[in-house]
């Protein structure tokens, strides 16, 4: 190359360079930068052109920050491809022992669960359909066989996935509520119970649980939940896994009948089989012994190693609706089960540490993942850690997969869907970009796709660490920003 084309090359990289740095996405990040409510935080920032690979915008784009539920992108991403769009979970019905010509059933029913988060799961009901329809197909398999009593149980099986449930790095305060269930061999309802409370007419009043749906018969709680002035639901719930004790603090408003507060259900098994008993007995079959779980069987030191006989396979809706629902609703538990069957499918453990390193083992296999740090799927542990860079690497690669267009349908649409319902109205980006976002205290985020006014398919991803304003105040922030992508 001769001094005048060197000279030439010179002029378009600097011409460029003051364009980038002029561009309308860098000026609404620069003054985005400067607001004092950000000064003490963490942004790790990137915009690219998908089409041409092109950065539009970039701020300390390889720094890794905690992306909160950003990271469903990056589970929900990983199973599409590995596993399938298509790939279904079951759920087995099994017996031991024989069924005599009276139809007794000399041994044990049991729910083998194969790891599907959707059993009797209120995102996947039919207009009108109850959560625990399911359990009225299952009674009515085994009344099919010709069943009308049991010698034995009904015995959840949950061995598919670890019994320890929950991932290490989650917070206590989170496991005992709903969105702190963990991933279940055998989940239903969403992993959750509802408590009813009723709540006095006073500020400070005492509040009583009138019921609890569905219904367990061990659990004990140490109710400690207050009226208050304040209208909404400020009552934690403290429990470990397996446990049947709870403790719940905090307010819910006053005056109220029946005000619902959501707990994680501490053992889903347990539940389905004792579920499963009442319902045979709608249907006139008796089962002798009480409910059980393979777990609880093995801490009493009972075995159970007879010949199964199975009988029927449930399927759950297939990974693409699963990936949907995920990502629209931010359902940390379907996040959690995708996570743990990639790792059942690469190292035939389907635990927590087991689904990290396979889903950052399938990333370094297509993107730079130094620094990347995966702790679990969903993005409730702090021990997270993702760039900007990240993501909008994984976004670019997910545009050239078969399985592109199930991982854009999940996103939600801006102005429209899910989590980017409010974000983005009567705008641009309104209905044309899709994001998934991410909040928990001091973390913000956003990654997904917009079609540009300019034509350009950009994909962009936002973190924000350390904030010092209200989630709601920084969410009107980073909107601005997300608008100006779109009139880019």
């Amino acid at each position: 190359m001769n001094l005048k084309q060197i000279f030439t090359v010179t002029l378009l990289l600097i011409s460029s360079l003051q364009l980038y740095s002029q561009n309308s996405v860098m000026k609404t990040f620069n003054t985005l930068l400067s607001d004092d409510d950000l000064k003490n935080a963490s942004i790790s920032f990137r915009v690219i052109d998908v089409d041409t690979d092109l950065e539009i915008a970039s701020h300390n784009a390889t720094n890794s920050l905690v992306p909160a539920s950003t990271m469903k992108i990056v589970s929900t991403a990983s199973a599409l491809v590995e596993l399938g769009s298509y790939k279904r979970f079951s759920t087995n019905l099994e017996y031991d022992g024989i069924i005599d010509s009276n139809g007794i059933l000399h041994g044990n029913i049991f729910v083998k669960g194969g790891g599907d988060p959707t059993l009797g799961s209120k995102y996947f009901l039919k207009k009108d359909e109850q959560q625990t329809a399911f359990l009225m197909t299952f009674a009515q398999e085994i009344k099919k066989l010709g069943i009308d009593s049991v010698t034995g149980k009904i015995i959840g099986d949950a061995s598919y996935y670890s019994y320890n449930t929950i991932p290490t790095s989650w917070l206590w305060g989170d496991i005992g509520n709903y969105y702190g269930a963990g991933p279940n061999g055998l989940s239903a309802y969403d992993n959750t119970a509802n408590l009813y409370f009723k709540s006095g007419a006073n500020d400070g009043d005492t509040t009583t649980i009138e019921k609890v749906i569905p219904y367990s018969p061990n659990l004990k709680f140490d109710n400690l939940v207050r009226a208050s002035n304040i209208n909404s639901d400020k009552a934690y719930i403290y429990s470990a896994p397996y446990s049947n004790y709870r403790k719940i603090e905090g307010t819910i408003p006053k005056g109220k009948d029946e005000f619902i507060v959501k707990a994680s259900l501490s053992d889903p098994a347990f539940q389905v089989a004792y579920d499963l008993k009442t319902y045979l007995k709608l249907l006139g079959v008796k089962v002798a012994e009480a409910s059980t779980t393979l777990r609880l069987m093995a801490i009493n030191g009972e075995s159970n190693s007879n010949e199964r006989t199975s009988f029927y396979d449930y399927k759950s809706p297939d990974i693409g609706q699963i990936a949907y629902q995920t990502n629209h609703r931010s359902i940390n538990l379907f996040a959690e089960h995708l996570l743990n069957e990639m790792g059942k499918k690469e190292y035939n453990e389907g635990n927590n540490y087991s689904g990290s390193r396979a889903v950052k083992s399938f990333w370094s296999k297509h993107i730079d993942t130094d620094g990347m740090y995966v702790s679990d799927g969903s993005g409730m542990s702090r021990m997270n850690a993702i760039s900007a860079y990240h993501l909008t690497s994984i976004l670019d690669y997910m545009v050239t997969s078969k399985n592109y267009k199930s991982f854009y349908s999940s996103l939600p649409i801006a102005g429209k869907s899910g989590t980017m319902y409010r974000i983005g109205r009567n705008t641009y980006a309104e209905g044309r970009l899709r994001a998934k976002s991410g909040t928990m205290t001091r973390v913000k985020s956003y990654a997904g796709y917009v079609t540009s006014k300019s034509g350009k398919n950009l994909a962009f991803a936002l973190i924000v660490n350390n904030y010092t304003c209200y989630n709601s105040v920084v969410t009107k922030k980073l909107e601005k920003l997300m608008v100006a992508i779109a009139n880019h």
